[in-house]
């Protein structure tokens, strides 16, 4: 089981989307403790995002890195596909 943290921005985001949207990406967040590796829309990523990994979730992006070492995924962005990449 690995430990997710989650940035303050990434939470604060999350607080403004409605409640249906809310609940997927925490269960989201809930499969990363699991097995991080394991969504079907999993991507790495390259370029100035190299070593990051991302999931698709309609219009939003989860942005996370993964310390396989201390058994840790740290989520560094949560939004919507537009916002996330800059």
């Amino acid at each position: 089981m690995y430990e997710v943290i989650v940035h303050r921005r990434a939470v604060r985001y999350i607080q403004t989307l409605p409640a249906n949207e809310k609940e997927r990406i925490k269960n989201s967040l809930a499969q990363l403790a699991l097995n991080p590796l394991s969504f079907p829309s999993l991507k790495s990523m390259s370029g100035q995002w190299s070593g990051y990994h991302r999931i698709r979730l309609g219009d939003k992006r989860i942005i996370f890195w993964l310390d396989q070492q201390n058994k840790t995924v740290y989520v560094d962005h949560v939004g919507s596909r537009g916002d996330v990449y800059k």
